[in-house]
């Protein structure tokens, strides 16, 4: 590592130039502790402030490259690692096809307001911006070539456009000759990677855990009745935000086979709850240092453009552990975005299903199992619990809104973001053990006729059971 000056941080430039009083003496520039991040397959370099984190590419793309994020977030909020930038060797395309590349990608978003600019690239490179782009956040994307190698640089930004933060990237990047080759890395296509099965014995507790579920929810009132979800009232199509409206079906995405803690399970002490093994099947609301609601990464409910996810929970969960759709429907996506649409890069493997006017996202797999087209109800695993799209712990990302747009790709952005009001649970129970009064996290807290049994109250950190 080494010090510079406030090449890319933001906070030492509001550092060095904000108001001083007159009487204390000003400052100089805050020097910023980098650290150099290379890659020899891509032949890239580029200095960067030494607490962002690097994720390489963990399968093979159409390119090959690593993303770049930034722990302290953009200034409204932003996730404890907030994507920055993803660097990539497009492989497979030649200088002379860039043009037609652009020209391409503009001409399948019309309803987004793109905008198309010559960039500074490196040591006076000339390269192609797009921005406008739809995705988790505002996204740019960027064509470069050095000599007969093309880059694909994607930027995420507060808003549309490049920002000094983006510019600063693309002026910091180092090209050279590559001195090993993308096969060399022996990753595992992509296309294989998003469809893998868990390891024999894994797969075998995974459909164990789905017949039981199966028996548990034919015992306790079947599937939902109505499997269309209602509308909202025409007031709350209006808003960008509403709550779960009554008789809408919604659950708990995960099973037994989520042991993230370790098989932990919650006890009350008489005074608060702590933990005890032997119990798996547990996790907590926006638990493990996840996302809450209006904080970290969790925090966009309006925006017309991007992807909603303000009442989105991160439920920590055990890698390979049973995924269920939240709402169930008809698939319309399943896999990695890893084409045209990289904003969505960060949600890494992911599933998208419909019901009526609703979609539920469960992002971050680390392999989906159905296919867009396929309808899924309560019992369907949709895929295993992972981290893909980023340096953090394994868990599902999962959200539900209403009335989304779609791009020509099947993103869905825009929209109404939903909260719960009444999620479905199957494996919960009435009393946490060793609490005879039944009070505290970890009890359903309601049952109906039929026998089913949901949780109703809803907050930071409340533990849960599938």
């Amino acid at each position: 590592m080494k010090r510079i000056g406030p090449l890319l941080s933001c906070a030492a430039m509001l550092v060095a130039c904000g108001p001083q009083e007159s009487t204390e003496v000003p400052v100089g520039p805050v020097e910023v502790v980098t650290q150099r991040v290379s890659d020899e397959v891509a032949g890239v370099s580029i200095d960067v402030p030494s607490d962002w984190r690097v994720q390489k590419d963990p399968v093979l793309f159409n390119t090959y490259g690593f993303a770049l994020f930034d722990p302290s977030g953009p200034s409204t909020g932003g996730h404890e690692r907030s994507p920055v930038a993803r660097i990539a060797l497009a492989y497979q395309v030649k200088p002379e096809q860039i043009e037609g590349l652009v020209q391409d990608l503009m001409s399948k978003y019309p309803e987004f307001p793109l905008t198309r600019t010559e960039v500074v690239v490196g040591q006076g490179l000339r390269g192609i911006a797009v921005s406008g782009l739809p995705g988790t956040d505002s996204y740019s994307l960027v064509y470069v070539a050095d000599g007969e190698r093309v880059y694909r640089i994607g930027l995420w930004t507060e808003e549309p456009g490049l920002d000094n933060r983006a510019r600063g990237v693309l002026a910091s990047l180092k090209f050279e000759q590559p001195r090993k080759t993308v096969q060399s890395l022996n990753l595992v296509p992509v296309e294989q990677a998003m469809r893998a099965e868990p390891p024999a014995e894994q797969l075998a507790l995974n459909k164990q855990a789905q017949a039981e579920r199966a028996m548990k929810v034919a015992l306790e009132g079947g599937e939902p009745q109505q499997m269309e979800a209602p509308a909202p009232v025409h007031a709350m199509q209006t808003a960008c935000e509403f709550g779960q409206p009554g008789g809408m079906f919604w659950q708990t995405v995960w099973d037994y086979t989520n042991k993230f803690y370790s098989g932990y399970t919650t006890v009350y002490s008489g005074t608060y709850y702590n933990l005890r093994p032997g119990d798996p099947g547990w996790s907590a609301m926006s638990g493990n240092y996840g996302s809450w609601w209006g904080q970290n990464y969790h925090v966009r409910k309006c925006n017309t453009g991007l992807l909603n996810q303000f009442y989105a929970n991160d439920w920590p969960a055990h890698k390979n552990a049973n995924v269920y759709p939240a709402i169930t429907g008809t698939v319309e996506w399943a896999g990695w975005d890893y084409y045209d649409s990289e904003g969505y890069y960060t949600l890494g493997n992911y599933v998208v299903v419909r019901n009526n006017g609703y979609r539920a996202i469960m992002a971050h797999l680390t392999s989906v199992a159905v296919s867009a087209g396929n309808s899924v109800g309560m019992n369907t695993i949709i895929g295993y619990a992972g981290k893909t799209g980023g340096p953090w712990d394994e868990h599902v990302h999962s959200r539900v809104a209403y009335g989304e747009s779609r791009t020509y790709n099947g993103q869905p952005y825009g929209g109404s973001i939903v909260w719960p009001n009444k999620l479905r649970c199957v494996d919960c129970r009435a009393n946490d053990p060793g609490d005879a009064a039944g009070n505290g996290d970890g009890q359903f807290d309601v049952k109906d006729s039929s026998g089913a049994k949901f949780y109703t109250r809803f907050y930071h950190g409340r533990w849960m059971r599938g």
